[in-house]
């Protein structure tokens, strides 16, 4: 199994101490059983991911159909963004913690999806857990497949400073297995660097290109729009979705989460990309290619268009 696996990463999966193993969590065997026992698997799969997912089970499910899916299709470099429990939290503080806290809040996800993807029980999957980097916690899992073509390599929130060893990495995965960048950290092409020559250098356009290429076979993430709670969802092969956060007045414990839009990826730095992103408030040409997810206002437009919609107050919209 990545029976070339670059040097570093080998010194430092000897080095690492058993604190950094996973215990494969055990919710993959139900999952398992929903997805391959039954006879139609489009039926199955469009049910799994026709829905918001509302909990982490949810989230693993549609990764792994995400990632199956577009890997049978040929797709081999993925982008994962999972929304994350948080380790730690008290009533007084609800802080998701630096990179370090949040890998390990991921890596027993991504552990279920690779035992979902490999199509093992969770005690038979094999993989291996590195750190490629100690002081951003930044680690990868290889898991290994019944056939050399279907081991997947996934890190664990990348960031800028390591897209060195990411790019390692990708050539030793090869372009015939996948390779997961999970959370990834950098957010703009000013954490490669600047463009005069310094702390980046000439590599600073390889490395943008390089982490640009990963396509978000799976996305969940949560933004505020006018004092909403927003989730943007996208699941390989479909659009971009937009959720708005809908709690009963009468039962706060009671959440609806509402689609109130849609929009199809893009694929390439069009005019239409450019143009919205300087809508957004991006005129310095730092915005790093995000395959035209829904921005700020596209979100305000939706929001604006629902049917019966109420501007909120000021008071509202700082809650």
């Amino acid at each position: 199994m990545f029976a070339s696996i670059p040097s570093i990463v080998l010194l430092a999966l000897a080095a690492a101490p058993s604190s950094h193993a996973f215990q494969v969590g055990s919710l993959t065997n139900t999952v398992r059983s929903v997805l391959y026992s039954s006879a139609d698997a489009d039926d199955v799969t469009n049910m799994a991911t026709s829905r918001f997912p509302t909990s982490p089970e949810d989230q693993v499910r549609q990764a792994a159909i995400a990632l199956k899916d577009a890997s049978n299709d040929g797709k081999k470099r993925h982008s994962i963004r999972l929304l994350l429990p948080i380790i730690g939290a008290t009533e007084l503080d609800d802080w998701p913690g630096g990179a370090r806290q949040m890998a390990v809040a991921a890596a027993p996800l991504i552990n279920d999806v690779l035992t979902i993807v490999q199509d093992v029980d969770t005690d038979e999957l094999k993989l291996q857990d590195t750190v490629i980097d100690e002081s951003d916690g930044v680690r990868a899992l290889f898991s290994q497949g019944t056939d050399p073509k279907e081991d997947v390599c996934a890190v664990l929130l990348p960031s800028a400073d390591t897209s060195q060893k990411l790019q390692d990495l990708d050539g030793q995965v090869g372009d015939k297995r996948n390779l997961l960048v999970v959370n990834s950290q950098w957010k703009r092409k000013s954490d490669f660097g600047n463009s005069f020559g310094f702390f980046g250098g000439d590599k600073r356009e390889e490395k943008i290109n390089f982490v640009e290429k990963f396509e978000p076979t799976f996305h969940c993430s949560n933004v505020m729009v006018e004092g909403d709670i927003i989730r943007i969802l996208r699941t390989y092969p479909g659009p971009w979705r937009v959720y708005l956060r809908s709690v009963d007045p009468e039962d706060e414990t009671n959440i609806e989460w509402i689609e109130i839009g849609s929009k199809e990826l893009t694929m390439s730095k069009t005019a239409d990309w450019e143009k919205q992103v300087k809508e957004d408030g991006d005129n310095d040409g730092g915005k790093l290619f995000d395959y035209g997810i829904p921005g700020y206002r596209e979100i305000e437009d939706m929001i604006k268009g629902r049917e019966g919609y109420v501007p909120k107050s000021l008071s509202e919209r700082a809650s």
